[in-house]
């Protein structure tokens, strides 16, 4: 027998073997990758909360999620990206993953960049430097960054604001901010929810009440302040048109301690004494900006004041106020404060 003849009688038993062989190989990979997309990455239940940060590549996030066990084969997962096309299209960011969640489920999160929320209660009457702090507690933004850029004259003209800052514009609301959004982005989301709840016919009334937009905030925030029971508001509103009617001061205590850093209560006679454009016991008038930033029902009420005989008010330490046409009925009532406060 030839040698010819014999290598074919070989590869005629041979091929037909390896073949099989390689089949059940690729047979059992599929199977195995069928497995890993369709199984959970982690063997127990938790969420996983981590960065994937900007330049890393389809292999390096596929062994960071192997090694935070949202997925349980880093290969696999690579090879999934390469399948689907998707290994340009992975957006950076922080984000939680579910350890129930599938590679296929994994990756079109990564895809679609729907990374983690965090989520930022403003409360109304909140001041600039409470929204700075509040962000970065909230680990969005350095306090001092949000304030220098809320005072920034070219960021604010873009933003179409006759304002020196943000004060009064930061609109109190519930926000879901990601860390992959910047100290502009942030502000410019607040100053839109203003502008959302201060709608034209707003805008309308306030040039009928003869007032611009930024007069309106400046009371607001002052309303805002003085006000507890939302009744009230327009009340309170009415008394300080009232007062700015006859060209008497507004002496609202929260003014007088508006631009002292870190004050906490209570307001002394040092206090209403001292001088500031923000004092309206110093100064007649409206002060240079509002003092915090006021919600809906006290723009509402000053836009919509109460039409009211009352020039005086003091609290009756319920947060309700007693409310007095003269001077002399306001004595009385402030020394029933001071009376029910010691």
């Amino acid at each position: 027998m030839t040698l010819m003849k014999r290598i074919g009688i070989t590869l005629l038993y041979v091929l037909p073997a390896a073949l099989g062989l390689l089949a059940l190989a690729a047979s059992v990979f599929v199977f195995q990758f069928w497995l890993f997309l369709n199984s959970p990455g982690g063997a127990r239940p938790q969420v996983r909360e981590f960065d994937i940060e900007s330049g890393m590549s389809a292999a390096d996030i596929a062994r960071l999620l192997q090694r935070e066990e949202v997925v349980s084969d880093a290969r696999k997962f690579y090879l999934l990206c390469w399948l689907k096309e998707s290994g340009q299209k992975l957006q950076a960011g922080e984000y939680a993953f579910s350890s129930f969640s599938t590679p296929g489920q994994i990756l079109d999160q990564i895809v679609a960049g729907k990374v983690l929320l965090h989520r930022v209660t403003v409360p109304e009457g909140s001041t600039l430097a409470d929204v700075a702090t509040i962000l970065q507690q909230a680990g969005l933004a350095a306090a001092e960054d949000v304030i220098q850029l809320a005072k920034n004259k070219e960021f604010i003209g873009a933003l179409d604001l006759q304002s020196e800052s943000l004060e009064g514009y930061l609109f109190p609301e519930t926000y879901y901010f990601s860390k992959t959004q910047n100290e502009k982005t942030i502000l410019r989301s607040m100053v839109h929810q203003f502008r959302v709840h201060f709608p034209s016919h707003w805008q309308a009334q306030a040039q009928k009440n003869g007032l611009s937009v930024q007069q309106v905030v400046t009371m607001a925030s002052i309303v805002e302040k003085e006000a507890v029971v939302d009744s009230e508001r327009p009340v309170i509103a009415g008394v300080f048109f009232n007062r700015l009617s006859l060209n008497m001061p507004l002496q609202s205590d929260p003014t007088a301690v508006y631009d002292l850093p870190d004050f906490s209560g209570p307001i002394t006679r040092d206090h209403v004494r001292r001088q500031s454009p923000y004092n309206t016991y110093q100064n007649r008038g409206l002060p240079v900006g509002p003092i915090c930033n006021p919600g809906a029902k006290s723009l509402q009420a000053v836009l919509y004041p109460g039409k009211v005989p009352y020039l005086y008010f003091v609290s009756n330490n319920d947060g309700t106020h007693r409310f007095s046409t003269t001077l002399e009925e306001h004595h009385r009532a402030v020394s029933l404060y001071r009376k029910n406060s010691n």
